[in-house]
């Protein structure tokens, strides 16, 4: 990923590849995490921020390396992850793949992590997943994926969830 920064492909490839190796192994979460995988993956979606497929293919990958892995969402968060994805969902508002992919991830993020789930409101997050869930009505997806993310934010945390309702 760092050798080819540039390359759109090269950063979908590799961000599919760490989130196939992430899924559902905490081994590979952290030692992905220990080579700076968490950081490239944010590099490529600050320097691909017009690409839908980088920003979608980057959000799967925080979502399989923030699953069940505490130190993986606070890594998420230092590295500007919170700000990548809301990002995100901003430049791509049109692309109902952006949007299922990066309310997944902020599910995961603010999964037993209050800190995240205050960041996430805080960079304007409860707002564009519910505007992401006016825009794509008939998308099942972003629907299912936006409301996992708004319980997981909404979860013991009184504030958010007067902002959400």
């Amino acid at each position: 990923m760092r050798r080819h920064e540039e390359s759109v492909g090269v950063q979908v490839e590799a961000c599919v590849t760490l989130a196939n190796l992430a899924c559902n192994n905490n081994n590979n979460m952290t030692a992905i995490a220990k080579e700076g995988g968490i950081e490239a993956v944010v590099s490529a979606m600050q320097q691909h921020e017009g690409s839908a497929a980088v920003q979608e293919k980057a959000c799967g990958a925080l979502h399989s390396l923030a699953c069940h892995n505490d130190n993986n969402r606070i890594a998420i968060a230092k590295a500007g992850g919170i700000e990548a994805v809301v990002s995100a969902m901003r430049q791509h508002e049109a692309s109902a793949g952006v949007q299922e992919a990066v309310c997944a991830a902020m599910a995961n993020m603010a999964y037993k992590n209050n800190k995240n789930r205050i960041a996430v409101a805080k960079a304007g997050g409860i707002e564009a997943v519910v505007k992401a869930m006016r825009r794509h009505k008939n998308a099942v997806g972003v629907q299912e994926k936006a409301c996992g993310a708004l319980r997981n934010l909404a979860c013991n945390n009184n504030s958010i969830q007067t902002e959400i309702a």
